[in-house]
C-alpha cells in the first residue's frame, strides 16, 4: 500500500462508520413501526430544513481551517494539514448525518408517527455525505483553500495522494 492510501484509509473508514450511522438508524426505525402514513406538514418542515442547516453549516463551518504560518516545513505542513483534513471531514460526516437524527426524532415527536421524515432525510443526507464528507480531491482542494490562505503550502493533496507533488 503506498503512504498516500496508508494516510487515506483511515479516514475514509471513519467517514464509512460515522456514515452508516444514518443508514442503520433508518432501516431499525423502518422495522420498529413499518406503517408508513404521511408525515404531518410540520414534520416535512422541520426535516427539510434540517437538510439546509446541515448544508449551511457544512458550507460555512466544515470547511473553516486556519491558515498556515509561512515557511512551515513541509513535513510539519503535512502533519498539520492531515491533522485539519481530519478533523474537518469528521465534522462534515456528522453535519451531514444530522439531519437523519432529527427525523429519526421527529418520527416519533409528530403525528402521524412515520417513518416518511427518514425517507425524506435519507437522500439528502448521503449527498451532502458524498459532496462534502467524503475524502475526495474536490474535499481536499477546499481544505487547502483555508490551509493556504496566507500564502504557504499544505501538500495536502499530494499527501493524500490527489495530486503528484
Amino acid at each position: 500500500m503506498s503512504p498516500a492510501a496508508a494516510t487515506l484509509r483511515p479516514i475514509q473508514l471513519v467517514c464509512v462508520a460515522v456514515g452508516m450511522g444514518a443508514l442503520m438508524i433508518t432501516v431499525v426505525r423502518v422495522f420498529v413501526d413499518p406503517s408508513a402514513p404521511m408525515p404531518s406538514v410540520l414534520a416535512i418542515a422541520v426535516v427539510l430544513v434540517a437538510l439546509l442547516g446541515g448544508a449551511l453549516l457544512i458550507t460555512y463551518a466544515g470547511y473553516s481551517v486556519p491558515a498556515l504560518p509561512l515557511g512551515l516545513p513541509r513535513e510539519n505542513a503535512e502533519t498539520t494539514s492531515l491533522r485539519f483534513f481530519t478533523s474537518t471531514t469528521v465534522l462534515r460526516t456528522a453535519l451531514a448525518e444530522a439531519p437523519v437524527l432529527i427525523a429519526f426524532a421527529v418520527s416519533f415527536a409528530f403525528t402521524p408517527h412515520t417513518w416518511l421524515p427518514l425517507a425524506i432525510a435519507l437522500p439528502g443526507a448521503l449527498a451532502l455525505f458524498w459532496l462534502h464528507a467524503w475524502p475526495s480531491p474536490r474535499t481536499a482542494a477546499a481544505t487547502e483553500r483555508g490551509l493556504e490562505a496566507d500564502g504557504a503550502k499544505s501538500y495536502l493533496s499530494e499527501a493524500l495522494g490527489f495530486r503528484q507533488g
